[in-house]
């Protein structure tokens, strides 16, 4: 298995070396623009249905107007429907971006191929028919754990040259049980972690030893979120909630708020079991920040090590979720740097400037007033 996996990841750099310098000879797709700009726009857990919540699709066409994203990412639990729809409900959310020609990409949830909607390298196909061009999501190595684990290279706004690099991870899915018996989410398995590190590393050398900055995104949040906000569970002392996660057990009633960047914790963060050290890769690697979806009303930022752990809150109408933080986020990228600009978009507030999203006035107001009392509760943690 592992001198297999090995050939498969020398395959992988030799390949990767040949879309680099392919990418220098035909027309980029992405770049950054003329003011060195490149903007993303992340939604995730739409976990909808066919047809689709139409506030939550005005909500998405809305946003695209409005900020003008050069990548959209869908970040898991896209689409859920279990009644035979699913081909239907994908070409649905594709269809936005085809009418708005804007590209997307996606990573995959716990929920999107549970219920019989099929594999996930067959709903990836459903993107990729549905979507066309506008479609950037493809399986960079098939026999990886997952499906559609790929990276998206950004062009320099005045060459060819890579400017910025983008990882899509299959994070698995639920009903996972580790070796002492402990139950929940997968992970970013170790063959995909290979795979990361040399692809990286051959843009790397490809870029004369200079490391290029990298962002990821995957559905189920990294297990390191714990540790940044959580202590270990004392033998002795009594809790109300625990979570088990990389063979330790932490303590989820007692939070460090401090560690909070910006937004705000509203449940427990649910990674996976185990990571497999996918973490520690990237900081190895220089990655600037990894975005989660999963929790879907969580819009927190942690940094951690040096990575910012990111957290979008989810644009679903179908499962759980609150008014007052709905929504998505907004990424803007500076190219030549690692800082960048991030927004949580709310639906509320949005719907406010826009009367075609459809929303009562009293959610509007309500919604508006509520993240208000909690983001001055968080700030006033943060000092």
């Amino acid at each position: 298995m592992k001198k297999a996996l090995a050939l498969i990841l020398a395959v992988v750099m030799l390949f990767t070396g040949s879309v680099m310098a392919s990418a220098q000879q035909d027309s980029p797709i992405l770049r950054f623009d003329e003011n060195g700009e490149f903007t993303i726009l992340h939604i995730t857990d739409c976990q909808d249905v066919y047809p689709a919540n139409q506030t939550m699709v005005q909500f998405i066409n809305h946003a695209i107007d409005k900020y003008d994203p050069d990548l959209v990412v869908l970040g898991g639990d896209n689409c859920v429907d279990d009644t035979g729809n699913i081909e239907a409900a994908i070409t649905e959310i594709a269809k936005i971006f085809v009418e708005k020609e804007t590209y997307f990409t996606l990573v995959f949830g716990n929920h999107d191929r549970e219920g019989g909607r099929g594999e996930n390298d067959v709903l990836l196909r459903y993107y990729q028919n549905a979507g066309g061009k506008y479609c950037l999501a493809y399986d960079a190595v098939p026999a990886l754990s997952g499906a559609g684990t790929h990276n998206l290279p950004i062009l320099a706004s005045d060459s060819l040259k890579v400017a910025y690099n983008l990882y899509m991870f299959d994070s698995g899915t639920s009903g996972y049980t580790d070796a002492n018996g402990n139950g929940g989410y997968e992970c970013v398995w170790e063959d995909q972690v290979q795979w990361f590190e040399a692809t990286n590393n051959t843009y790397t050398a490809l870029n004369g030893g200079k490391v290029i900055p990298s962002m990821a995104f995957q559905h189920i949040i990294v297990g390191e979120i714990m540790e940044a906000l959580y202590k270990e569970k004392s033998e002795v002392a009594l809790s109300l909630d625990s979570k088990f996660v990389n063979g330790k057990e932490y303590d989820t009633t007692m939070v460090n708020y401090s560690a909070i960047k910006d937004g705000f914790l509203l449940e427990a963060p649910c990674p996976g079991v185990e990571d497999s050290r996918q973490f520690e890769a990237m900081v190895e690697q220089g990655t600037v920040a990894v975005f989660s979806g999963h929790d879907h009303i969580n819009t927190f930022t942690v940094n951690y090590q040096g990575v910012d752990i990111v957290n979008t809150p989810g644009c679903t109408f179908h499962s759980y979720g609150h008014a007052y933080n709905r929504g998505g986020r907004v990424i803007t990228l500076h190219e030549g740097e690692t800082e960048y600009d991030s927004e949580v978009l709310l639906l509320v507030e949005e719907a406010m400037e826009n009367s075609e999203i459809e929303t009562d006035i009293f959610s509007k107001i309500f919604g508006i007033l509520i993240n208000r009392i909690i983001t001055a509760f968080f700030d006033a943690f943060r000092g």
